[in-house]
């Protein structure tokens, strides 16, 4: 019997994902000097990091859950 092996590493969604969440996450993007007023004492840069941050989390969670089989849960007949 085979075993269905799926590593997210060869899908090319997964690592779009990755590059778009890792770009949010580093403020580089944001202009020299750019100031808004805080929202709740925060800056809007640290609310875009922090939201950057958790969608990155629940991308990690999806991947390994849904994208990485590695067959090691099936029962194997001997």
């Amino acid at each position: 019997m085979k075993k269905n092996i799926s590593e997210p590493v060869k899908k090319p969604l997964v690592w779009i994902g990755f590059v778009v969440l890792f770009a949010l996450i580093n403020p580089w993007y944001f202009p020299a000097g750019s100031w808004s007023p805080p929202f709740f004492g925060i800056p809007y840069w640290a609310l875009i990091i922090l939201v950057a941050s958790l969608a990155l989390s629940i991308f990690i969670t999806w991947v390994v859950m849904t994208q990485w089989e590695t067959g090691a849960d099936e029962n194997e007949e001997l």
